[in-house]
């Protein structure tokens, strides 16, 4: 349609024919819509006419739980039924508690319970309790007759027990020893096997504060212990030895040949090198009563 053509139906106040061409196509158009919006009411009218038809009692019924394949995904609203727990018989658990305490009094016996105050308390028995009776009121004095008058201005300050060599390995308490034998307790101190363990290193005697001759206190004590029969077995033997060669230690190739490396003579000038003066050191030993106290028996030569 030329442009002439179209000015002319504009001033005439005709329709465009183009109008009119889409007028026709949208009557075309209309009855196959609704065609189809008849097809899909049929297809509605069907599926509502299959549902009414369809009993109830042809559903189809669901396979229990068990029953379905196992699968990665579990269904949230099919639940395994729980197995029920078996509920515990009260009345057998009330007839075995009876049995089990029973068997359980004897285990755990309950000790009673102390007091605060008897737990404090000095007046309760103990192992440990002294006694007037465990004290001798001259064992102090004794000491300082022997030669150790310093032992009564002991005031316990520990350097003694600090500086023993001997207390590091072994049980022996200087200062423990000292206490006791100012306090009397006698019969306590010479039945200690610890006093034989002192090397009378003299250590805690170079140490003290006070000056007190702790040597000579353990010496002192031990020789009141081995007169009452407390003695060490090792210090028997010492004297053994000395009884038959004149020396604590005696002699072996070992030391004659360490004494001849240092150029010195093998043997020292003791009764090794000297038996006579041997039977001179027996014959202290019998006057002072030395033999009798370590046991020694002189047929045999060996202690009793």
């Amino acid at each position: 349609m030329s442009f002439l053509d179209r000015l002319k139906n504009v001033f005439s106040g005709g329709e465009e024919p183009e109008k009119k061409e889409k007028a026709a196509k949208s009557e075309t158009e209309k009855p196959p819509v609704e065609k189809e919006t008849k097809t899909q009411e049929t297809v509605k009218d069907k599926a509502e006419t299959t549902k009414t038809e369809t009993p109830v009692e042809e559903k189809p019924v669901e396979t229990p739980a068990e029953e379905k394949p196992v699968t990665g995904e579990k269904s949230p609203k099919t639940k395994e039924p729980e197995p029920k727990k078996p509920e515990p018989d009260t009345e057998t658990q009330e007839e075995d508690k009876p049995e089990m305490a029973e068997a359980e009094q004897p285990v755990k016996a309950k000790e009673p319970k102390k007091d605060r105050s008897e737990s404090m308390t000095l007046l309760q028995p103990d192992e440990n309790l002294i006694t007037r009776a465990d004290v001798d009121e001259n064992f102090k004095q004794e000491i300082m007759d022997a030669g150790a008058e310093s032992v009564a201005v002991c005031f316990q300050c520990g350097t003694c027990t600090g500086a023993c060599p001997s207390g590091r390995r072994t049980p022996y308490r200087i200062r423990g020893v000292v206490r006791r034998a100012v306090m009397g307790l006698k019969e306590d101190v010479i039945s200690d096997d610890s006093i034989w363990m002192c090397t009378t290193c003299y250590e805690c005697q170079e140490r003290c504060p006070r000056g007190i001759k702790i040597v000579d206190i353990v010496k002192i004590i031990r020789n009141q212990a081995a007169q009452a029969g407390y003695m060490a077995q090792s210090h028997k033997m010492t004297g053994l030895f000395v009884t038959k060669t004149g020396h604590g230690v005696p002699i072996n190739d070992a030391t004659m040949a360490l004494r001849k490396s240092v150029g010195l003579d093998e043997l020292p000038p003791t009764t090794h090198q000297f038996p006579e003066a041997l039977e001179e050191v027996q014959k202290i030993i019998k006057a002072t009563g030395f033999d009798n106290l370590i046991g020694y028996n002189w047929e045999t030569g060996e202690l009793e």
